[in-house]
């Protein structure tokens, strides 16, 4: 059995918006793939994020989907600089 890779809280954030702002609108389904997380743990940080502003949800054909707000973009933003920054020292995000 392998070693489970630790990623950080904005670690997740981060793959769950850069999941987002890849591919639009997207359903929970497809952020849970993109992110790597299992379903109820992608459900409560979609809920967190739509709760502070950086996702919104929206009905697409009657399914719900979700996408960035401006909030959501320049959030996403300053976390590919952490990130950079963070990998740089040699951190791990």
């Amino acid at each position: 059995m392998g070693r489970k890779k630790y990623r950080s809280q904005a670690g997740i954030i981060y793959d769950v918006l850069r999941t987002v702002m890849e591919y639009g609108e997207v359903s929970m389904t497809h952020i849970m793939y993109g992110a790597n997380l299992p379903f109820d743990r992608t459900k409560e940080i979609v809920k967190s994020l739509v709760s502070r502003g950086l996702l919104e949800d929206v009905r697409v054909n009657g399914k719900v989907m979700y996408r960035l707000t401006g909030r959501g973009y320049e959030a996403l933003k300053e976390l590919e600089k952490a990130k950079r920054l963070l990998e740089e020292l040699g951190f791990k995000f």
